[in-house]
């Protein structure tokens, strides 16, 4: 219990938020750039991929314990493992509609110039050797990969700005930061107009699944809602790299 002697510590003021936030925003995208656009396929771009995916996983505890200076107990929501589970079932629900959507899309003219851009996905995917190993590849993407996405996106980078902005500024302001790597990485395979708007789909989820996470209070229905939507891509990307 804070005394006289020890007054309990003043919340970081939005100064100190955006320095924490700011690098977290353009990074993946900046990384982006490096390892798949200006140094692909070569020594420097397999360096920054590493940095970039590295900075991923820890520039959100070096912004919230060294920036921020928050302590564990800061950070915990006193909600059981229950509480968090009982959220599941609305992020099934979505990820399902979400999917039924992109395959129903498929089967229009969009997808017939998705799958315009086969050739380049396959290139890409046997020089990565993923082609090799997809099924394993499309599970970790699908559970491990979306889950550090949700950890780095919601719970860090909305989870912050929602302090220094009005709700829906923040919102928005962390789905455009989300869908912008993924336009660098889209814009290699398919026509800016599509990879525009295939980046602006990624956006509405992260939009999708930063309301979920304001709305749950828990990463676990964005989450799992994630891990349906990245299943789906992944069974599209096996039709585009296989044929079938």
């Amino acid at each position: 219990m804070p005394t006289a002697e020890s007054p309990p510590d003043a919340p970081p003021g939005k100064l100190t938020n955006w320095l924490a936030i700011g690098p977290a925003l353009v990074v993946p995208c900046i990384g982006s750039l490096f390892y798949f656009v200006w140094f692909n396929d070569s020594p420097p771009g397999q360096f920054a991929y590493v940095i970039t995916k590295s900075f991923t996983l820890l520039w959100p505890l070096i912004g919230v314990f060294l920036i921020l200076r928050l302590r564990r107990a800061d950070l915990l929501s006193g909600r059981s493992i229950v509480d968090h589970l009982k959220t599941g079932p609305l992020g099934v629900l979505l990820g399902l509609a979400i999917v039924g959507l992109m395959f129903l899309l498929m089967r229009t003219p969009l997808g017939a110039e998705v799958l315009a851009g086969a050739t380049s996905v396959r290139e890409k995917a046997r020089g990565l050797g993923f082609d090799k190993h997809y099924v394993p590849f499309a599970l970790f993407i699908s559970l491990v990969h979306s889950g550090i996405e949700e950890y780095y996106w919601r719970w860090f980078v909305y989870g912050h700005l929602r302090k220094i902005l009005a709700l829906p500024a923040a919102h928005l302001l962390a789905a455009l930061a989300f869908s912008a790597h993924h336009l660098v990485v889209t814009s290699q395979f398919f026509s800016f107009g599509l990879a525009l708007f295939l980046s602006a789909a990624v956006g509405v989820g992260g939009l999708i699944w930063s309301l979920l996470y304001q709305r749950q209070g828990s990463l676990f229905a964005p989450w799992i809602c994630h891990v349906i939507v990245d299943l789906g891509i992944m069974a599209i990307g096996h039709r585009l790299i296989f044929g079938s």
